[in-house]
């Protein structure tokens, strides 16, 4: 199991608090929009899956993982990734 960093940027009010339950069934909240998760691999595509059903296409998703495992790479759904600097969370 990975940890990973979940955070979005959401403008409908429901559609917010439907991802945000998605992703409490994963993790903790740590922020209105920022949440800690533990992940398989395997519900990678699950999440996607729940949380891409919600999404609007002027919304962001991010799964951010917290280490630098080369086989775990930052996720985004509904926006594009340009240059990503690495991300270290405290």
């Amino acid at each position: 199991m990975s940890q990973y960093v979940a955070t979005y940027d959401i403008g409908d009010d429901r559609q917010r608090e439907k991802i945000a339950r998605v992703l409490l069934r994963y993790g903790e909240r740590l922020q209105k929009s920022v949440f800690i998760v533990e992940l398989e691999p395997e519900d990678i595509r699950d999440l996607q899956f729940a949380i891409g059903r919600h999404l609007s296409a002027d919304d962001e998703f991010d799964v951010i993982p917290v280490d630098a495992s080369p086989h775990r790479v930052h996720l985004r759904w509904q926006a594009n990734i340009d240059d990503l600097a690495p991300v270290i969370v405290v």
